[in-house]
């Protein structure tokens, strides 16, 4: 764990977007990034698909990158549980890039990760590493090129990429 969690502005990951070529934001809503997702929403280089549930994310990104698009899931990482079915397919069947940023909705800012009271937050990483997902987790902005870094590597090995944001998104 970092010394400190904090917060990433939400202009840092729209930059990160920008660099990736992102052309579409796939969501289920997240508070944690809501900050994000009201920039996007300001912001017409990024049409945002909301989806009823994780599953229906993970379709929605397959069928943009098939049809030629770039798109990004944001999502809260009990998503990822959700949706856990999905992503090894994406992640192993299809071989298909679905980058992912995922908020850990109910971390607690002064405990690590894996030291977490909350199942959801401890055990987010042990279900990564069990689909064999590769992931980062971003502690603030210190981390912050960890954003671009960790989306870009779905598009670069064609798979599944989480990028963990530790604290909500400012």
């Amino acid at each position: 764990m970092s010394a400190a969690v904090a917060s990433v502005p939400a202009e840092t990951v729209l930059m990160a977007f920008a660099e990736l070529k992102i052309t579409h934001v796939v969501t289920v809503p997240d508070t944690n990034q809501r900050t994000v997702l009201a920039a996007v929403a300001d912001d017409s280089r990024w049409p945002t698909v909301r989806a009823a549930t994780e599953d229906d994310v993970a379709g929605i990104c397959l069928g943009l990158w098939i049809a030629g698009r770039r798109p990004v899931a944001v999502i809260q990482q009990l998503g990822l549980f959700a949706a856990a079915n999905a992503l090894r397919a994406v992640a192993h069947d299809y071989a298909a890039p679905l980058p992912i940023l995922a908020g850990l909705y109910g971390r607690e800012v002064d405990r690590d990760v894996t030291a977490s009271r909350r199942s959801a937050v401890r055990l987010c990483i042990p279900l990564l590493d069990a689909l064999e997902i590769p992931w980062s987790l971003v502690e603030g902005p210190e981390d912050a090129d960890g954003i671009s870094e960790g989306l870009a590597a779905a598009f670069d090995r064609g798979g599944v990429s989480v990028v963990l944001l530790g604290a909500p998104t400012s």
